[in-house]
């Protein structure tokens, strides 16, 4: 929002011309405005006091005009902006993720000659099917040493 500059000379036909008066004229606008903090107006208020320069006290009316005028947008827009994502949150389904990427799956566990977990094995080749079919492993018995000995 651009400050608007307003001249010294309309100010003191707009403000009054008494010290007195122009400290309450600032006072008035400044002190009890929810947009200021204690804080800001303790200090405004101690500033407003201390200050004998009548166009230096104008000049500072005129910033804190502009200073209501700048906090009063920004809370408009604030409020804008916190209507639009209440809204956005609203429409959202449950189903809908969003921008959060997905958790990752853990790695599935697969023991040799065990159907594989995603059902790869129905897609496999007939190389692969013999090459599994012929696999054993180190420490295993043959169908040999399992069938009992009709010699002994």
């Amino acid at each position: 929002m651009a400050n608007h500059v307003i001249g010294t000379s309309t100010l003191h036909s707009v403000l009054p011309s008494c010290l007195g008066e122009l400290r309450q004229h600032v006072l008035a606008i400044l002190l009890g405005n929810p947009l200021f903090s204690e804080a800001e107006h303790l200090r405004a208020n101690h500033f407003v006091h201390e200050c004998e320069d009548v166009p230096r006290l104008t000049r500072w009316h005129a910033n804190v005009l502009a200073e209501i005028a700048r906090r009063l947008a920004a809370a408009a827009h604030q409020r804008s902006q916190d209507a639009l994502r209440t809204t956005l949150c609203h429409m959202r389904s449950a189903s809908f993720r969003g921008y959060r990427p997905r958790q990752p799956q853990p790695a599935p566990a697969w023991v040799p000659g065990a159907p594989l977990p995603d059902h790869a094995d129905r897609r496999a080749g007939t190389f692969d099917r013999r090459a599994a079919a012929r696999f054993q492993p180190a420490d295993s018995l043959t169908l040999a040493h399992l069938l009992p000995n009709p010699a002994r």
